[in-house]
């Protein structure tokens, strides 16, 4: 679908919220025509090709004035065919009357709008007297329709019917009305039935009520009946004379018969045609109609974009926020997993080793954190600003002769923006063999907003249930579907970090992490390149609960429990500027455009071809490609609530096309001189900030080179005498150091 004609649609979905006066869900789609769910408020409206014009806006208007005054329960209530089409015409009287003195400015919309359309005959009045060949209930309805401007010949009778149509105020005078015109125009009916040449007459042909088509199969249906009869004699090798004897009393038979039929037709009238329903089928009558609607009803066909596959609607799930694990929760469970485990001297190895990891990170951690609040204090003064007190400066008072300004100043310095971070980190399958570095570069990262007393909150998502893992009998949803919701996979999002946790909670959550980060690690780490403790912690480990297994990656799924945790933790802790952090290595799982309908016999409906539009309060989201809707999703929540989107994505082989399908270039020479100055930016930061929709910035980053590297002065070699040597190797030390916590320098130049 191309922007321009998105655009429009929302333009015109604005018009109709504006007529409507209400706050009406409006939608776009492959139909007829208009409509309008008078019950769940919906106005669906086609796809024009063009999207634009007085008949659109005439179309809107009118659709608009149903939502507004015609009651939805009176209105289905009508089952009656004919009576239906009779009040749908009076009915569109009324409204469209309704509406014009409501919005003025519609008129313009139905008097151009009216032309264009019976230029191309959408009435089907080509070839027709309006005066004589119509009944009374499309003289109405192209009188409603051209606003009064057609040249007809009203007679005093139609005069009447007028005279009632302008009077009427309620659906219940339309439909006492309707009713009323419909048993008057049988009766007309009735009595030209009785002219010998109705058959020809031109408001039988009109209308369809001759009779000469049901004459015609009757006829054919008899010669058939004769040809069975003649085959199946000479099949059971009939006499001739038996045969002769059969033919004269069929004939006998058949004449005797038609007679009866014609007395019965003759008696019975119209009431063979047009019967309440006890005075014959109902299917075999000839029903009287609105001709000019049904035409403008098959014509309006022309006006649909042909090309246009439509819109399938539907609205983003309720997420269910008690599926989440919570941190207490995430300690628990891994408490209740150790104790029935036999794991040696495991824990020990893990205490010591972690504790480790933690004193080797601790002075690089705390050097970027002075450097974050010196330059917090330095874009604060840089906002600084000076303002006279009022109060007089004696050392100014010798200039008061040539300078008015002998008053004091006071610097204003204004108060730093509170800060926010929540991450999402992936754990699924395809980081096993990354995990660890990441883990330790997540680490890094939580130490620092910790000492920084920035509020956060870190979750990572799997696809593995809590009820898969313990066998229970019953399962929790992480959603709330209802009809007209698209449908979201059940996932677990774990709290793995948070700022509310003690010190003791934290410490022991930074160590599950490390240890399941270890855990996949060491399947992937070559015998040679394990000393014996490692080998043996890799041997004796207690393992990892199966709620918190590897699984696919719910992405998606989880951004869309954000829609509903982010707010709420701006909300609570005054946040003004907030970073949402995604840690992935690869897309999220397919969308299904899977919509829940409670009547169908599956529980869902499924509209594969169709553009999906899901839909969240008034805002909506238009997916135009296979994986979209991650992009979507993470702009959705930016603009809905003033986000930092910082993107990370690890690249497992930095390949040319990786980073080459990011270079914006047209021509070869271009994007090749791109590539290689990238390349080059790419080796030396270790991370490489590209353009990706919904982030405000976002990084790649080298999955073989994520390792964290501490460097230790004390086994440096240095020549005596030498301080120079010592500077540099200094200097380079601090500067890896700095580098290879490359997710943490990222989001210190972000929010300093």
């Amino acid at each position: 679908m191309k922007k321009d004609t998105l655009m429009n649609l929302d333009v015109k979905s604005n018009l109709a919220k504006l007529l409507a006066t209400e706050n009406i869900t409006i939608q776009h789609d492959n139909v007829k025509t208009a409509s309008f769910d008078v019950k769940n408020r919906v106005l669906t409206l086609p796809i024009f090709k063009q999207q634009s014009g007085d008949v659109t806006d005439m179309l809107i208007a009118h659709e608009c004035a149903h939502a507004l005054w015609t009651p939805y329960k009176e209105w289905e209530g009508i089952t009656d065919p004919e009576l239906r089409s009779y009040v749908n015409v009076l009915e569109d009287c009324r409204i469209d009357l309704l509406i014009q003195a409501k919005y003025p400015g519609t008129v313009r919309n139905y008097l151009n709008g009216f032309d264009i359309l019976e230029k191309k005959d959408f009435f089907g009045l080509f070839g027709k007297d309006i005066n004589k060949d119509l009944m009374i209930i499309d003289k109405i309805n192209l009188r409603s329709k051209s606003l009064q401007r057609l040249p007809f010949g009203w007679s005093e009778q139609d005069k009447q019917w007028l005279a009632k149509v302008d009077t009427m105020k309620t659906f219940d005078d339309v439909l006492t009305l309707a009713k009323e015109i419909l048993d008057w125009q049988k009766q007309q009916v009735e009595e030209m039935r009785k002219l010998p040449d109705f058959d020809n007459h031109v408001i039988a042909k009109n209308y369809e009520l001759s009779d000469d088509e049901d004459e015609d199969e009757s006829d054919t249906e008899s010669q058939e009946d004769g040809n069975s009869e003649g085959n199946s004699e000479e099949q059971n090798n009939f006499s001739n004379e038996e045969a002769d004897d059969e033919k004269d009393s069929n004939q006998s038979g058949a004449s005797e018969k038609s007679d009866e039929k014609k007395e019965e037709a003759k008696s019975e009238g119209v009431a063979q045609q047009y019967g309440s329903g006890s005075g014959g089928d109902a299917t075999q009558r000839k029903l009287l109609k609105a001709v000019t609607d049904d035409s403008y009803t098959q014509k309006s066909e022309e006006l649909l974009d042909d090309k246009s596959k439509g819109f399938a609607y539907g609205n983003l799930p309720e997420p269910n926020l008690k599926d989440i694990t919570s941190y207490k929760e995430f300690l628990k469970t891994f408490a209740t997993h150790k104790s029935k485990q036999n794991y040696g001297n495991y824990d020990v190895w893990l205490r010591d080793t972690f504790k480790r990891f933690k004193k080797d990170n601790k002075k690089t951690v705390n050097y970027l954190v002075k450097e974050f609040e010196m330059k917090k204090s330095a874009q604060a003064y840089k906002r600084a600003s000076q303002d006279k007190t009022g109060i007089i400066d004696p050392l100014k008072l010798p200039s008061y002769k040539y300078s008015d300004d002998i008053f004091k100043r006071l610097t204003i310095i204004p108060d730093g923006k509170n800060h926010g971070m929540m991450m999402l980190l992936d754990w699924s399958g395809s980081m096993s063999d990354t995990l660890m570095h990441t883990v330790e570069q997540l680490l890094n990262l939580v130490e620092f907003v910790r000492k920084v007393n920035i509020p956060f909150e870190v979750y990572f998502f799997t696809s593995e249930r809590k009820y898969w893992a313990s066998n229970e009998t019953t399962e929790t949803k992480s959603f709330n579907h209802k009809d007209g919701d698209w449908r979201f996979e059940d996932f677990n999002l774990v709290n793995c970090f948070s700022h509310r946790m003690t010190k003791k909670e934290f410490e022991l959550a930074g160590m599950y992490m490390y240890h399941m980060a270890f855990y996949y690690n060491a399947s992937y780490v070559y015998h040679k390149h394990m000393d014996s403790d490692m080998w043996m912690a890799r041997n004796e480990s207690y393992g990892i609960p199966g709620e918190f297994y590897l699984g696919n990656t719910p992405l998606n799924e989880a951004l869309v429990f954000c829609n509903k945790l982010i707010p709420m933790f701006k909300e609570k802790y005054g946040i003004e500027k907030m970073s949402f952090i995604t840690l992935t290595d690869g897309g999220a799982n397919s969308f299904r455009h899977t919509i829940v309908d409670k009547n169908d016999q599956y529980g869902t409906k499924q509209d594969y071809d169709k553009t999906a539009i899901i839909q969240s309060g008034k805002k909506k989201m238009v997916l135009e490609g296979y994986g979209d809707l991650t992009n979507k999703l993470l702009r959705f929540l930016r603009t809905s609530y003033d986000l930092n989107n910082i993107g990370f994505y690890i690249l497992k082989r930095v390949r040319k096309w990786d980073i080459e399908k990011h270079m914006p270039g047209k021509d070869y020479m271009q994007r090749e001189q791109q590539y290689q100055k990238a390349r080059k930016q790419f080796t030396k930061d270790k991370a490489l900030a590209v353009n990706k929709e919904g982030y405000n910035k976002y990084f790649l980053l080298d999955g073989k080179k994520l390792k964290v590297e501490n460097f230790d002065l004390s086994q440096a070699t240095v020549k005596k005498g030498t301080s120079s040597e010592l500077k540099r190797i200094f200097a380079g030390s601090m500067k890896n150091r700095l580098v290879s916590r490359v997710i943490l320098s990222k989001f210190i130049e972000e929010v300093a």
